[in-house]
């Protein structure tokens, strides 16, 4: 189910107080996130935080690893989201916008056909020139706050290393709200999303979510096509 809520997000998840409107000498201030393995940490404490006295608006930007909350001017926000974080989580908290930051993805053993082709959702006009000529290429796109996404691009990475006839492009689509999502993604619910071509370039399916059981299905009929 978490997967399915990770793939919905598009820059922020905002949660707002019921009670009423917002004071006019309600204080902003925001928390960022270092070291994030996935955004469900984030949306958790924007969930905390909005049920604490004296809170008033709480928004997480999944893309900036930020929390954003709106609170009375006496309310210690640093200090709810401190005492909010789960004591097993290894990531921290810093305020201040502009310093949150997701653990670095596994990094690509040397001599793999493996090549990322957009970074933070800038558009990709054109995937054709970015196959892997003569192989089956698996497409990923995925987006760093997304932790089935990571998951998924261990296990691919393990695949190419064992099999010489695959490459492997990776596209991070920043958000949903982005170029690349808008050309690539629309009716996409969830990530990652994977199209798979074969040795000449044709496409030969899609797999959605963190279905390994598919992928492989989906590589095995691009190795057969002809």
């Amino acid at each position: 189910m978490r997967t399915k809520l990770w793939a919905v997000l598009v820059a922020a998840l905002t949660f707002g107080c019921a009670s009423g409107g917002i004071p006019k000498d309600a204080k902003t201030t925001i928390v960022s996130f270092t070291d994030l393995d996935c955004s469900s940490c984030g949306e958790d404490m924007a969930r905390a935080l909005i049920s604490k006295d004296g809170v008033y608006k709480t928004a997480f930007d999944a893309r900036r690893a930020e929390l954003t909350v709106v609170a009375d001017p006496g309310v210690d926000v640093f200090g709810l989201a401190t005492s909010s974080k789960p004591k097993d989580e290894e990531w921290s908290l810093v305020v201040g916008a502009g310093k949150g930051n997701y653990l670095p993805w596994t990094k690509p053993k040397e001599g793999l056909d493996v090549k990322q082709i957009a970074m933070d959702g800038e558009d990709v006009v054109d995937l054709a020139p970015h196959l892997a000529a003569g192989k089956v290429t698996i497409v990923d796109f995925s987006a760093k706050w997304c932790e089935p996404c990571r998951t998924l691009d261990e296990k691919v990475l393990a695949l190419v290393e064992q099999s010489p006839d695959l490459g492997y492009r990776k596209l991070d689509i920043g958000d949903w709200e982005t170029p690349l999502a808008k050309r690539y993604l629309t009716g996409v619910k969830e990530l990652p999303y994977v199209v798979v071509f074969d040795g000449a370039g044709r496409k030969v399916g899609t797999v959605t979510g963190l279905d390994m059981a598919g992928l492989s299905a989906t590589i095995e009929k691009a190795r057969q096509a002809k």
